[in-house]
């Protein structure tokens, strides 16, 4: 999944200046302080790739102005720090009601990714899809006899690191028992401290 970063310097400061509200080319270009036709290529390019969306608009007399808005596409380019606010959610729910009662509700919540998920099949590559819309950057291989699911970009990293067992062997194992009815799954290597990969190992149930 790409990130604002990835895109350029110029075209990262119009997204921003768009997050604040619609802009047309030649108010870009003057709080950006870059050429008009310059502005005019890089906003194109967002355009094309569903970051931004353009409209004509009437301000008063004379012809429609077109103007520009991020789209929201564009602002999920940006990051945001989910894992915190949810280490602090859990962090208060285990406070509130118990580990038990937290592990039960992770569990649920497996199970309802797995039932929201748009794909009418279940499957590896409905699996994949799921987790790489969400940022995983997932991918599968075989091992031998058994399946290997592999995602390199752990989106609540800090909170797996922190909180393994309780994310991990409920809300991921009920995503899996979900999505994957077909597999048991056999061993799991997690995220640790500067180790940002993981890996699922699964076999055929027989």
């Amino acid at each position: 999944m790409e990130d604002v970063g990835t895109l350029g310097y110029s075209k990262q400061m119009i997204l921003e200046e768009l997050l604040d509200g619609p802009k047309g080319t030649f108010e870009l270009a003057r709080k950006l302080n870059i050429r008009n036709n310059a502005v005019r290529e890089h906003l194109s390019a967002l355009e094309s790739r569903g970051y931004v969306e353009s409209r004509f608009v009437k301000t008063g007399v004379g012809r429609p102005r077109k103007v520009y808005y991020i789209s929201e596409e564009g602002v999920n380019l940006f990051p945001k720090k989910y894992d915190f606010l949810l280490k602090i959610l859990l962090d208060e729910l285990t406070r509130e009601n118990g580990i038990d009662w937290v592990r039960e509700f992770l569990k649920r919540a497996g199970e309802r990714i797995a039932k929201v998920n748009p794909a009418k099949e279940k499957g590896v590559k409905e699996l994949l899809d799921l987790y790489n819309s969400l940022g995983f950057k997932a991918t599968a291989f075989q091992r031998g006899d058994t399946l290997v699911i592999r995602r390199n970009n752990c989106i609540y990293y800090s909170l797996a690191v922190d909180k393994e067992k309780l994310l991990c062997s409920t809300l991921e194992d009920a995503l899996i028992k979900s999505m994957l009815p077909a597999y048991k799954l056999v061993k799991k290597d997690t995220v640790t401290t500067d180790k940002f990969h993981c890996e699922m190992i699964l076999s055929k149930v027989p």
